[in-house]
């Protein structure tokens, strides 16, 4: 390992080793004829935060003080220490007594005018009075240090380089080898945290003496802790508890996240404890599969998963049993047996279940009214946890398929850990060679390399992202494939062709999507996973579904043939999209939907999930090119900004004179286009705001831009084609024939504008509009031609004219268009509005009465 900042690298890395690497390793730094060289150039060249440095001979008394404190008088102040244990304060206090005692007589061999130089050597982490965390104290020779190491932090650089980062100086590492960088930040990380470390939580913790060794492992004084499954684990078990994700285990550790215990949180550890837990999660553990401190990672993932996700080891209960699930959970949480509610919930009891009291609707209410704050803080632990029941667990649904099995050469992503959402290229891809078996998909340096260099359980994977274009690699472009898992862990694999992507994704699939489901996986999928979602506006009443987002559409099932067939969100045509925030202390992000008046709630399984599948919804959501279908859309599939324009007209403009005839600002045309470009579901147009000339010609520029023509230039020729036919009657039947062949956007796009034409027209003796100037000043945009025919006017023309007969608008319809023309005209005086009443029937005024009697109304 070699610093690339400080020279020379021997003597400035020895050091900082020597302060960094975990204390078991260290304790006490290794007599060398250097060691004061040592320091004094690590006090000169490293920026940490000294607090004291300072000569032996300073220190006047070491005494000692109650609950495990010593106190240190030296000529300038006073330092008041506090050990962890009483044996660590006696044994600081004696080396400090022993390091200041006088030299035995003779015994000095060296000038007297030298100072004494002890040879005690020790160094370790103490608090200090007046400092918040703990400090690191080194003694060493005839040198005393005090170092704060809270304000440091290390950041990952790139393969084999990373920092460490101080207030005042950054200082960069070069490993051998990757491994050997990963132990380096691990063993800095550690000691940093260690200053950190509160042990009030933790002292109370273990009061319980069963919560003294891992509920997992056995392991002694665990410093971590799954707040929802109430069982105090040690730090391996707790990586692997974070495997199972949030929705099974939620970590959190007993020294930092001092702001997660609540008084009531430590009081249910304390009622608990790791012997009361373990009497249902490993009820029925056989001798021979259970696990030792010494057991491999591997080992510990396996049983952890077998323990907590399926439940291997808990006592099975009959069908009637969990059938009365709910109706005992409601008893339970208003009695102080905790145990009960907890073996109900691990159960598949849901935590949010109907009580069937509209006062008190869930358990967690009654548990309220009752009073008892324990089963009220379990409760809340596991608000969103999911936990199926017992009896509908099923090895086939929710394990992989041991048969599916798929090797060959895929290219690997070095930085595995890192998210990311650009997919324009990536020099970090080297090829491997793969396989998937067991449920594991597992990559090598070769194809015969003995042992892989990376493993992932599919049933850690949460969501898969596949990109259907090619990504530019150092090794060539490759179409790659994106696993996110539970553990916020990323890993990008990528091949050579779509067909090799694709069969990859097949079989992946089948290891962690349950069989039920299956049809979710289509060719142009982009994204699969599973997400927590609900219908309606209770957020507490979360499912576990299954989500594939194909172009714009959401596909989603809960994978339950009780609940029907899966269903579908037109992102498109939101009428909401946004993002919110789940109350509570983990602050869990929800994206909210509405599409024509349904509104579905999702949230992932940690915050790279939700920021992958929101910001694939939001892209799907929005405007993403110049095809109507590209458009956001209406409920009635209209694009927005045609929707939005054509409403603002109607409100403020079906009398204005001359209205689609007078210009707008280009820069103001231009302007509006990009905002409904850039998110149409958020222009509002607002007369005060907006003029209308601007919006007319916004309306008429987007036709004409659109990618193609709203008649298509396809049928082009058929529409003039029909002009040949003299009688109109057979004119519009083939031009009812043309819009029938139209893609479904152009025809309902084109029907919505030629409503709002045929009402401009019925107003024509007021705006000087009739059919026949807007048919001339919409030609060009609905053909999409330069000019302007006779031919394609008296098409627009007729389509505008006979608009009641081409789209089967009945009588009755029509009437009600007539009462909306009225009721939308922007006339101040009552004389205009008489007006135009008998310019719309004036054969016959009755009729407008009848129009405006309640049926029509």
């Amino acid at each position: 390992m070699h610093s690339r900042v400080c020279p020379p690298p021997f003597f400035f890395f020895y050091t900082v080793m020597s302060f960094f690497m975990p204390l078991q390793k260290h304790n006490v730094l290794p007599p060398s004829p250097h060691f004061p060289l040592l320091q004094e150039h690590y006090s000169l060249r490293c920026s940490w935060t000294f607090l004291l440095y300072s000569h032996i001979s300073a220190i006047r008394q070491v005494r000692g003080l109650g609950d495990n404190k010593f106190e240190v008088v030296t000529s300038l102040r006073t330092f008041i220490f506090r050990a962890e244990r009483e044996g660590e304060r006696q044994e600081w206090m004696e080396t400090l007594q022993t390091a200041t005692r006088p030299p035995a007589c003779g015994s000095q061999k060296r000038s007297g005018t030298l100072p004494h130089a002890s040879s005690t050597n020790k160094r370790g982490l103490l608090e200090l009075r007046g400092y918040k965390g703990r400090v690191l104290v080194s003694l060493a020779g005839s040198k005393v240090r005090l170092l704060e190491l809270t304000a440091a932090n290390i950041r990952d650089v790139d393969r084999r380089g990373f920092e460490i980062n101080t207030p005042f100086k950054n200082f960069c590492f070069t490993a051998e080898s990757e491994r050997e960088k990963q132990e380096w930040i691990e063993a800095v990380k550690e000691s940093i945290a260690e200053t950190l470390y509160d042990y009030e939580v933790a002292e109370k913790i273990w009061f319980n003496e069963a919560n003294r060794s891992c509920a997992d492992c056995r392991a002694p004084q665990p410093e971590w802790a799954s707040v929802n499954l109430g069982v105090v684990i040690c730090k391996k078990c707790a990586g692997q508890h974070r495997s199972l994700g949030p929705s099974i285990s939620k970590v959190r550790s007993l020294k930092l996240d001092s702001s997660v215990w609540s008084n009531e949180l430590v009081e249910l550890f304390l009622e608990v404890g790791n012997k009361n837990a373990n009497s249902f999660w490993a009820a029925n553990l056989p001798l021979e599969e259970d696990l030792y401190r010494e057991a491999f990672a591997e080992q510990r993932a396996t049983f952890i998963r077998r323990k907590y996700r399926e439940r291997k080891y808990t006592t099975h209960h009959g069908p009637l049993y969990l059938l009365l699930c709910v109706k005992a959970l409601c008893a339970a949480v208003v009695s102080s047996d905790v145990l009960q509610t907890m073996a109900l919930v691990f159960s598949g009891a849901d935590v949010m279940c109907a009580t069937g009291d509209p006062t008190y609707s869930t358990p967690y209410l009654l548990a309220q009214r009752a009073g008892q704050k324990l089963q009220m803080e379990f409760l809340h632990q596991n608000k969103l946890c999911a936990f199926p029941r017992l009896d509908q667990w099923s090895e086939n649904a929710c394990l992989p398929e041991a048969s599916v099995f798929m090797d060959g050469f895929l290219y690997i992503s070095s930085s595995s850990t890192k998210a990311t959402l650009d997919r324009r290229g990536r020099d970090d891809m080297a090829r491997r060679w793969c396989t998937l078996e067991g449920g594991f998909l597992s990559y090598y340096e070769s194809e015969r390399s003995p042992s892989a260099i990376g493993r992932v359980d599919a049933t850690e994977v949460i969501s898969l992202a596949v990109n259907h274009t090619e990504t530019m690699t150092g090794a060539g472009a490759v179409f790659t494939v994106e696993l996110y898992l539970q553990t916020e862990r990323l890993l990008i694999f990528g091949a050579e062709t779509q067909e090799t992507q694709h069969d990859w994704i097949q079989a992946l699939t089948k290891c962690f999507i349950p069989p039920k489901v299956e049809g979710l996986v289509r060719k142009e999928s982009e994204l699969i996973g599973r997400l927590h979602y609900k219908e309606g506006h209770d957020l507490y009443y979360w499912r576990m579904g299954w989500f594939m987002l194909e172009g714009s559409t959401l596909h989603f099932s809960s994978g339950k043939e009780e609940e029907g067939e899966e269903e579908v969100l037109q992102l498109k045509q939101l009428q909401e999209l946004s993002k919110h925030f789940f109350p509570g202390e983990d602050k869990i992000q929800v994206l909210l939907m509405v599409e024509c008046g349904r509104t579905v709630y999702i949230h992932g399984f940690n915050k790279m999930d939700f920021t992958v599948w929101h910001s694939a919804i939001k892209l799907a959501a929005g405007t993403d090119g110049n095809a109507l279908g590209d458009q956001q859309l209406t409920k009635n599939g209209v694009p927005i900004i045609v929707d939005s324009c054509i409403a603002f007209v109607t409100q403020y403009g079906l009398c204005q004179e001359g209205v689609y005839q007078r210009p707008g600002d280009p820069g103001r045309v231009s302007h509006l286009l990009e905002e409904f470009t850039h998110d149409a579901r958020n222009v509002k147009l607002r007369e005060k705001e907006h003029r209308l000339e601007d919006v007319t010609d916004t309306l008429k520029s987007f036709l004409s831009q659109a990618e193609d023509a709203l008649l298509t230039k396809e049928l082009y020729p058929y529409w003039v084609s029909a002009l040949d036919e003299k009688n109109e009657r057979q004119r519009v039947k083939k031009y009812s024939t043309f819009i029938e062949s139209l893609p479904k956007i152009n025809r309902s796009t084109l029907e919505a504008l030629l409503q709002h034409l045929y009402r401009i027209q019925q107003c024509s003796h007021l705006n000087r509009m009739p059919s026949e100037k807007l048919a001339s000043v919409f030609s060009s945009c609905l053909f999409q031609t330069r000019g302007q025919t006779t031919q394609e006017i008296s098409v627009v023309h007729d389509l505008i004219s006979n608009y009641i007969t081409l789209f089967s608008v009945s009588l009755k319809c029509s009437c009600v268009l007539f009462c909306f023309s009225f009721a939308t005209l922007n006339c101040r005086r009552t004389s205009n509005r008489l007006h135009f009443i008998e310019c719309i029937l004036h054969e016959s005024v009755s009729q407008v009465k009848t129009c405006l009697q309640p049926p029509c109304d």
